[in-house]
């Protein structure tokens, strides 16, 4: 992990002081390469929040259960190893006669212990069941939109991507006066401005490219891929 992959997570997991932030976000206005790798880790962890969990069925924890946990040892297999374990006896005429009461003993016990008739009971067996998922979504992007503007009050997020809403997408401010916000896109190409306490309008000092409104202001541009 070089220095810059680094610098990407400590910001994703919210480590960075909000010096370095500002520094960061230097960073990435200064190279393309990295922004485009920090939303890239960006959507890989907005996807992964979204993955379904799936529950091990009965069946399988059941099967996992009788492998890990020994099986208990009947009376009978008791019994057996302490009829069938080889000893060393010393045979005289009271120990044999010993060992002949003992074992008609043992054995009695264990005729009367034994159920008169064994009766199998069917058990049904349900198939396994197996995961159903419908059909894919259609594929998003999620975008993380950025600007430090420690004096605001409230920052939006206004574009063709949501009939250049003022107020329908909200930032979040941070620590340092930072404002973000993730957003699932389309893969395509969006124009959008940044709107400070609800009414001036702004673009993003971050954007890589901008193009005009037809007004004589200039908006920025996103082009969103796989």
């Amino acid at each position: 992990m070089d220095e810059h992959e680094l610098l990407v997570q400590r910001f994703l997991d919210q480590d960075l002081t909000p010096e370095e932030r500002v520094a960061f976000l230097q960073a990435v206005d200064a190279d393309p390469a990295l922004r485009r790798r920090w939303l890239n880790l960006e959507m890989i962890v907005a996807e992964a929040a979204q993955l379904p969990k799936i529950t091990p069925s009965a069946r399988f924890l059941s099967q996992v259960k009788a492998r890990v946990v020994p099986p208990s040892v009947s009376l009978w297999d008791r019994v057996r190893a302490a009829i069938t374990v080889p000893r060393t006896l010393e045979w005289n005429l009271a120990g044999a006669m010993a060992a002949a009461c003992l074992a008609l003993v043992v054995v009695g016990g264990v005729v009367r212990l034994m159920p008169e008739r064994i009766v199998e009971v069917p058990v049904a067996v349900t198939p396994a069941q197996t995961a159903s998922f419908g059909a894919a979504p259609e594929a998003k992007v999620f975008v993380r939109l950025v600007i430090l503007q420690p004096g605001a009050h409230s920052v939006s997020v206004a574009g063709d991507f949501n009939g250049w809403s003022p107020t329908q997408t909200q930032l979040e401010r941070l620590e340092g006066g930072m404002w973000t916000a993730t957003i699932p896109l389309k893969p395509g190409r969006y124009q959008y401005m940044f709107v400070i306490d609800g009414k001036q309008w702004i673009a993003d000092p971050l954007a890589a490219e901008d193009a005009g409104d037809g007004f004589g202001s200039q908006n920025a541009v996103l082009d969103v891929s796989i």
